[in-house]
């Protein structure tokens, strides 16, 4: 079956295509600009968050860097918009010196703290 649209005939293939498309590049939005799951990967956060949790964090709380694009490309230098977390909040952020694990952590000190 076609579909006709103004002048231009589509087949269903061809729409179905556009579709995916389409969806794939809102998917990407919104995963890069505004939230993205998380499965919790160990014990660490027990008694609040078990192993095997699946999260959704905000990704414009702490600002982008360029671990906020897909696949890390590094076209963001250092960190835009960025604010400082507050005691308590649960964190996701990959550590040096591989870059290459997501981490989460409840923050429990901040620049100046003293953690015993």
């Amino acid at each position: 079956m076609s579909v006709t649209t103004g002048t231009k005939t589509e087949s269903g293939f061809g729409e179905t295509i556009r579709v995916v498309i389409h969806a794939l590049l809102i998917a990407l939005v919104i995963r890069t600009f505004l939230f993205q799951p998380f499965n919790i990967p160990s014990g660490s956060m027990k008694a609040t968050l078990l192993v095997g949790d699946y999260l959704f964090i905000t990704k414009w709380n702490y600002g982008y860097s360029k671990h906020s694009l897909p696949w890390s490309l590094p076209l963001i230098p250092g960190r835009i918009f960025a604010k400082d977390p507050t005691r308590g909040d649960v964190v996701v952020f990959k550590a040096p010196p591989t870059d290459d694990t997501d981490w989460i952590k409840r923050v429990i000190g901040l620049p100046g703290d003293t953690v015993q």
